[in-house]
Parts: structure tokens; C-alpha cells; sequence
């Protein structure tokens, strides 16, 4: 991990996902904790940035709700900064609408037994859900201030299962739920903003797994077991049905329907070319498989988050769609443990310059539960918020200004119960060219090798001119210093130096396995880059 903060102004030079420990103020930003009284938000070092389209974040969590029985299983934004949810398992069993200024509590609730919740982006418009012993209820809801909905549809003996069973387009103009009798085929339940549209059958292809829409809602793209059917609405007829060859739920569609990615040891990537979805390319990393893929509403964009069969780690990717080679790979570091660390979910802004990531997370913690990461200049998170447990759902609103996630509140492997979720406020905003320094006259460049390191690291940096001292210290995964270096002053522009570390404290007692910052400081700046110690 590497960051220079220059005058107010941050910039991150390599991936990261461990907080840094710099205690600036524009460095803060609030995470949630677990504690013995409950979950509870606390000030942190946030991970802001800046990058070449002069874009300024200083992320912050908004709100945060936590349920102690019921597990959040869906959450949505959608206009106005409010955000729907659904929750399961235990009471309160219920869709609930959050509000941006709400504090964590619900303008109102809708009771009912088990909820997939989502939302349009661009109009108020609510969809969900319910399964309850019965069959499925679906709703939909256009008014903020009413908890009474539209409408409810209700399918006897129908029912639908975890991998993602709604969609609302983001024009709210249609909504498509995929479910079946048990037993059966997966059915294409379609509406409209008053009415259902049509109930197609997907005869001969298998249980319902996963359905996405389009922008404008015209195409809704669905799996049935191991074949995608993309549906069109205006002539409520297929338009393409395409084999996959095996059962995966790692797909989605472009805003205007036309470009289509699904994978699972491989990603595809299709393109309608009037009468049928070719392919455009390929592209696996191998000993890899596709977990979720998002598609920017404009097709400029997509993201590819993928797993191994040892659940330890998350690789995400990022491809221009006119190109099989990828922008840049980020890989989360390796995790310990038993559980499972999976990216559950993910959600891209309309023109792909952000993304989050929400996952379950692992038995040691390594990994914050909730990422949302920059495309653009290299690869990076730029802001990270760690829950207690594992989260389930994500959403980014279509400018990339508000996210929101959900999920249990220990572990998805653990049996328990508790929810949480979310609400982040990134705060993105343009600033000026004049609001810039010249960086090169500034920089510190700072890097260590070889890392990780068993027994000792060499510690690199070469001095701006505008640099007349520089402090260096190494601080633990808590933030408590353990070694100084001192401080050193010169004028000597650019000067080259070098420092090497063993792994021992200020009073030389060798220090544990683990990860360690060192800080670099000046009068004007700061500089932090990881090591990582293996004894």
C-alpha cells in the first residue's frame, strides 16, 4: 500500500485494502466495530484519493442499523437517497425503506416472511419479493411516504431461490422475478408499473437461478439451470437463448441490452449483431472462476470478481469491453482460516469509473467486508468499511456518490443470527485545477524490497527538492508505533535513501509475523507503504 498526501490532497499510488495509518484529518472516515455492547461506528483512517480526472473522496458511513435476529439479505439505492431492504429468517421479517437523513431507522416497514428487495436507480420505484409458506407475493412501490404497495401479485406454490431473483430496470418502468413451482422449469415473471405483463416458461431448461434487465427495461436476461435466455419485453418474445454449460450465476446485461458477460472457469463476453449474441471475446486467468460479473450502464466497463476452489481469496478484474486484456487485476490478499471468502455481490456506476465489491469476508479478518474501488489510472480500493460478519448485497447509485450493503452479522459459515446494513456516503466531487500542486516537485517516492521479508527490508526513498526533513517510523496492524527512525534534514534535491529494517522494535526485540506500515513524513506530506513480515 502507497499514498502521498500533498497539501490536503491524496494520492494512491498502489493497491490497497489495509487501513492507513496516518493521523490526518482528511485521512478520517468511520467504520463499524463489533463490539461487547453491539455494533458500533468509530473514527478511522479512511483510504480517499484522487485520480487523473481530478476527482476528490472522503467516504464516510452515513448511517449504519444492525437487527439481532433477522439477517439483511437485499438492499438497493434508488432515487432521492433512500435505500430498500429485505430481510429474513427472523422477525422483523420485512421490506424497509431506509432514508439518506434517517439515522439506520426505517421511514416505514412491510411485514411479510422472507425478502429479495430492489429498486430503479433513475425514478422512485420499489420491487420485492416475499416467499412465504403459501407461495411468492410480488409488490411494487412508486410513493416514499406510503408503505401501502401499488400492487401485490401473488403465485400459489410458486417459490424462488438465493441467487438473485428480482430486478427493476432502472427507469422503473418493469420488473422481472424469476421463479417456479417446485420442481419445475424457471418461469419469467414480467411486470409493467401497473400490471403483470406475462409468465413465460422456460420449458425443458431447468430451476430459475439469477435474472438481470436492461436500462430502459426492455431485455431481461435470466438462467435457467445452464442456458441464459435474454427476454424482450416490447414483443414479449425470446431473443436469444444461449448455452453455457454449466450452472453459474456470474452474468449481466449493458444498459442498452446488447452486450451480455457470463463465465465460469472463463469469461464471456457477447454482442448482439442484429440477429444473435456473438462472442467478442474471452479471457481466464486460470485455476479461477467467475463469482459475479457487473456490466457499466453505458457498456465501457467490465468487472469480473472470481474465487478459487480453496475460497481464500478474491481476484477482480477489470476489462475495457473493446479489449480482451485486462485494464488491471487486483487480487485481495490471501486469507486464513475456515470460512469462506466469496464476493457475494457487486454494482458499477453508469459510466464504470466506480465499483463495490461486498464479500464474506474471512476467519482471520484480513479482508474488509465491503470494497469500492476506482477504474481508472492503476488499481485500487479507494474506500473500505469492515462489518462484523459477512455482506450479502451492494448497491451504488449511478454517479457513484452513495453505497449501500447488507448482510448477516457473524460469518455466513457460522450459525447465528443478526443483520446488518450500511449506508456510505463517498462524497465524490469535481475540484479544480488550481486546487493541484506540482506534484513532482513534491513527491517522495518511497518502496521496500523484498516484500514480504523474513529477516530484514530494505527501505527506498529519494527526497523532493521542496523536502528539507523527513521523519520515518514503522507502526503495527493497531496503529501503535514500533520503530522511529528519527528525523533527518537536507537540501539536497532529490537525494536518494535508503534504510534497512529487521524486524525488531525501538527496544530490538524481534516483532511478530504480521503487517506493518512505515510512514514518511515532511512538513508538507505523507507517504505510507505495507510490509509484511514472515518470522
Amino acid at each position: 500500500m502507497k499514498r502521498i498526501i500533498v497539501l490536503g490532497l491524496v494520492i494512491l499510488l498502489n493497491p490497497v485494502v489495509w487501513p492507513v495509518l496516518v493521523a490526518m484529518p482528511q485521512d478520517e472516515a468511520v467504520f463499524l466495530r463489533d463490539t461487547e455492547n453491539g455494533l458500533i461506528i468509530v473514527q478511522e483512517k479512511g483510504l480517499s484519493n484522487t485520480d487523473d480526472s481530478r476527482m476528490f473522496c472522503d467516504a464516510s458511513v452515513i448511517w449504519s442499523a444492525y437487527l439481532t435476529d433477522a439477517i439483511f439479505r437485499t438492499t438497493a439505492y434508488t432515487l432521492d437517497n433512500y435505500v430498500f431492504a429485505g430481510t429474513y429468517l427472523n422477525p422483523p421479517k420485512e421490506a424497509e425503506l431506509f432514508a439518506l437523513t434517517g439515522g439506520g431507522i426505517p421511514d416505514w416497514i412491510f411485514a411479510g416472511t422472507e425478502f429479495y428487495t430492489d429498486a430503479g436507480d433513475g425514478i422512485f420505484t420499489l420491487a420485492a419479493v416475499d416467499k412465504d409458506a403459501l407461495g411468492i407475493n410480488v409488490s411494487k412501490w412508486s410513493d416514499p411516504g406510503n408503505s401501502t404497495p401499488d400492487w401485490t401479485t401473488s403465485f400459489l406454490t410458486y417459490a424462488v431461490n438465493s441467487y438473485g431473483p428480482i430486478a427493476a430496470a432502472d427507469d422503473g418502468s418493469t420488473i422481472a422475478v424469476i421463479a417456479a413451482p417446485s420442481g419445475t422449469d424457471a418461469h419469467l415473471l414480467l411486470f409493467d408499473t401497473d400490471s403483470m405483463l406475462v409468465d413465460y416458461v422456460a420449458s425443458g431448461l431447468g430451476f430459475p437461478r439469477y435474472v438481470k434487465i436492461n436500462a430502459d427495461g426492455r431485455y431481461t436476461a435470466f438462467i435457467a439451470l445452464s442456458t441464459i435466455i435474454v427476454f424482450d419485453r416490447d414483443l414479449l418474445s425470446v431473443r436469444a437463448q444461449i448455452s453455457m454449460g454449466f450452472t453459474n450465476s456470474a452474468m449481466d446485461i449493458s444498459g442498452d441490452g446488447n452486450l451480455l458477460a457470463y463465465g465460469w472457469p472463463t469469461l464471456r463476453v457477447m454482442e448482439w449483431n442484429g440477429a444473435s449474441y456473438q462472442e467478442l471475446w474471452n479471457w481466464s486467468p486460470g485455476g479461477h472462476y467467475v463469482g459475479r460479473i457487473a456490466i457499466s450502464t453505458d457498456g465501457s466497463t467490465i468487472v469480473s470478481c472470481w474465487y478459487t476452489s480453496s475460497h481464500n481469496t478474491i481476484k477482480v478484474v477489470v476489462h475495457n469491453v473493446g479489449s480482451s486484456t485486462p485494464l488491471w487485476i487486483y487480487d485481495y490478499p490471501m486469507s486464513s482460516g475456515v470460512y469462506q471468502e466469496s464476493a457475494s455481490d457487486m454494482d458499477i456506476t453508469d459510466d464504470g469509473k466506480y465499483f463495490v465489491i461486498c464479500s464474506w469476508g474471512d476467519a482471520g479478518n484480513i479482508n474488509p467486508e465491503v470494497n469500492i474501488f476506482q477504474r481508472d489510472t492503476i488499481p485500487h480500493i479507494f474506500y473500505s468499511v469492515d462489518m462484523p460478519g459477512s455482506m450479502f448485497s451492494a448497491d451504488i447509485s449511478s454517479d457513484g456518490n452513495y453505497v449501500t450493503a447488507c448482510g448477516k452479522h457473524i460469518h455466513a459459515n457460522v450459525s447465528g443470527r443478526g443483520g446488518d446494513i450500511v449506508m456510505i456516503g463517498t462524497d465524490i466531487v469535481g475540484i479544480s485545477e488550481n486546487d493541484l500542486v506540482d506534484l513532482h516537485s513534491n513527491l517522495v517516492l518511497l518502496s521496500a524490497y523484498p516484500n514480504p521479508f523474513t529477516k530484514s527490508i530494505i527501505i527506498n526513498f529519494s527526497k523532493a527538492q521542496n523536502a528539507e526533513s523527513i521523519e520515518l517510523k514503522i507502526y503495527d496492524i493497531s496503529g501503535k508505533m514500533v520503530k522511529s527512525f528519527g528525523r533527518s534534514t537536507t537540501h539536497n534535491a532529490m537525494q536518494p535513501t535508503q534504510i534497512s529494517w529487521d524486524g525488531k522494535d525501538d527496544q530490538n526485540r524481534q516483532l511478530p509475523t504480521g503487517v506493518y506500515f512505515v510512514k514518511l513524513q515532511t512538513d508538507e506530506y505523507v507517504e505510507t507503504d505495507e510490509l509484511i513480515l514472515i518470522r
